[in-house]
């Protein structure tokens, strides 16, 4: 239990690095060999391999978004028995973002991460938002009206 409780401590101070847009702490938490998943068809969505492709998904995340701010709603995991960090965490997070060009997005959000030995070895982020809201986000088309 206390291992479930530690993932579900890491997971909401991991969103709080990224909203002090801190990504070198974020990062602590992944593995070398970790994966990330983006969902969407944007210039940003993809398969994202290893720690270093990862920390440059989110360092350009802080670039294109100069305003991100995640709220952690829940946190739940698969082992409320995890004693040596291995576990699937799921956070629940409402998103808000604005762009470098001033256009502001709110949405929601659920991100899975299987954890092994107390380190993230793949993410993936399912965003409750329409393509092109996300695209216009990430400055590939004209914002939605």
């Amino acid at each position: 239990m206390i291992g479930a409780m530690a993932a579900k401590d890491n997971v909401k101070l991991s969103m709080e690095f990224l909203n002090r847009r801190d990504v070198s702490m974020f990062m602590m938490g992944w593995a070398d060999d970790a994966v990330w998943i983006y969902p969407g068809d944007s210039w940003m969505s993809g398969r994202f391999e290893g720690k270093n492709a990862i920390r440059e998904w989110f360092d350009n995340l802080m670039e294109q978004f100069p305003k991100v701010k995640y709220t952690v709603n829940s946190v739940s995991v698969t082992n409320i028995f995890d004693f040596v960090g291995n576990n699937v965490a799921s956070a629940h997070c409402d998103i808000e973002f604005t762009n470098k060009d001033g256009y502001h997005m709110k949405s929601s959000g659920v991100v899975m991460l299987t954890i092994k030995g107390g380190k993230v070895i793949e993410g993936k982020n399912y965003l409750f938002a329409v393509d092109e809201y996300v695209k216009s986000g990430w400055g590939t088309s004209k914002p939605i009206e």
